[in-house]
């Protein structure tokens, strides 16, 4: 009877080895997963990193050669009205900058809930710039085209129009994309922190 019972009791306390070493590598598991989590989290907003950066080292540089060049071919056009679409173009690329900054430590802080309003924070900052910068932009290419001759206006209005769809259909476009990963973002973060509650 007391063999029974001691080799009980041997059983009992090797299951309960078991079943430590087995939590164990559960929570492992647990702190691995939800490090390839955050990574991946990182991975989708570096795509957005890399684009403002582009703004930043091949747009402005082009938008400027354009600018350069336009003025050439049109001697009457105000230098001032150039120079505040350019500095307009930086502005925006800085405030990209300013905006969409996400640090590695947002990520691999213990709270990611912060991190999800600063996302939410960025989504609502991206569209006042888009809606604060849009009719500054229209007025500075207003105050462009009126420095056209009359002869090359309507060729101008109707490439300035034509350019301008193009771009904002662009923007938009890119816009949507970012918030879209915004949101994707969000509701990873919440669902994650559902499955640990």
């Amino acid at each position: 009877m007391e063999n029974i019972n001691e080799h009980n009791m041997n059983e009992l306390e090797a299951m309960r080895s078991q079943m430590q070493l087995l939590k164990q590598k559960l929570e492992n598991q647990e702190i691995i997963n939800d490090q390839l989590l955050r990574n991946a989290m990182s991975g989708k907003m570096s795509w957005i990193r890399k684009y403002i950066w582009f703004e930043l080292l091949v747009l402005l540089p082009l938008c400027t050669l354009n600018f350069v060049g336009l003025k050439l071919m049109n001697p009457g056009l105000s230098v001032w009205a150039i120079a505040s679409i350019l500095l307009l173009v930086l502005v925006e690329i800085l405030l990209d900058f300013y905006i969409n900054n996400m640090s590695a430590s947002d990520w691999q802080s213990e709270n990611l809930l912060q991190t999800a309003n600063k996302l939410v924070r960025m989504k609502k900052l991206r569209l006042w710039q888009v809606g604060l910068s849009l009719p500054v932009a229209i007025a500075l290419f207003v105050w462009l085209f009126s420095g056209f001759e009359d002869k090359v206006m309507f060729y101008t209005i109707i490439g300035g129009i034509v350019g301008g769809v193009i771009g904002l259909t662009i923007g938009i476009a890119i816009l949507i994309k970012m918030q879209s990963t915004n949101d994707s973002l969000i509701s990873q973060i919440r669902e994650m922190k559902d499955i640990q509650e």
